[in-house]
């Protein structure tokens, strides 16, 4: 599931060819939150349009193409943010670690980009190394996790723009079952300054404030 808003033709694509290309297929929900696009017209895509933009990081859009997912009997919801993409086998690795460990939540690590989709190799999140956090794109969701895809919808405005650690505590709050599957399968691209001080890089014009980061060998 990919909300999107005003993203460019070329960072939609990549996302799109991302999940297009995946060892396991996947359909691919795009939700519009207020400006669709009728260039994805001819993509192999859900394309479902919102009348207005919620100006709420995407927790509306990829609320309703949550329950939407629900409502027409999918076994399985991943999330993927449209700056984001997905590595060759990111769902396929997540699959392989649902059938050996049943969990409700399987997550993923992910590699660490710039905005331009350069790699800011051997970086990581602490939260994430340490498994106290999950990037919402990270994530494959069982059915048997599905109670927790309203938090959402009912996630309050003011807490948008740390959604994914709030979706993180909801689903831990939820005592499901979590198991990880390390390696990096997400392709992250930061917009935090955290990031960018770690690799010594100057900072792009925009950039949030939040992130804890770790470099390793």
């Amino acid at each position: 599931i990919t909300p999107y808003y005003k993203e460019s033709f070329e960072v939609l694509q990549q996302c799109y060819e991302s999940v297009l290309t995946q060892t396991v297929e996947a359909d691919h929900f795009f939700i519009a939150d207020g400006f669709p696009r009728d260039d994805l017209k001819d993509w192999k895509i859900k394309h479902i349009t919102l009348s207005q933009s919620h100006n709420d990081n995407g927790n509306t859009p990829r609320g309703i193409g949550s329950l939407l997912a629900e409502a027409e009997g999918y076994e399985f919801i991943a999330y993927l943010d449209a700056d984001n993409w997905f590595h060759r086998d990111h769902l396929g690795s997540l699959i392989d670690l649902w059938e050996t460990t049943k969990a409700d939540v399987c997550c993923s690590f992910r590699t660490i980009h710039q905005l331009d989709g350069t790699e800011m190799s051997g970086l990581s999140d602490i939260d994430e190394h340490t498994l106290t956090h999950v990037d919402t794109s990270c994530y494959l969701l069982h059915r048997s996790a599905f109670e927790s895809l309203s938090i959402w919808l009912k996630m309050p405005k003011k807490l948008a723009p740390i959604c994914d650690r709030i979706f993180t505590a909801g689903l831990r709050n939820k005592n499901y079952q979590f198991a990880f599957s390390k390696p990096k399968t997400v392709a992250f691209r930061s917009q935090y300054k955290a990031h960018y001080g770690a690799k010594k890089l100057s900072f792009p014009d925009n950039l949030k404030g939040v992130a804890g980061t770790e470099e390793h060998a």
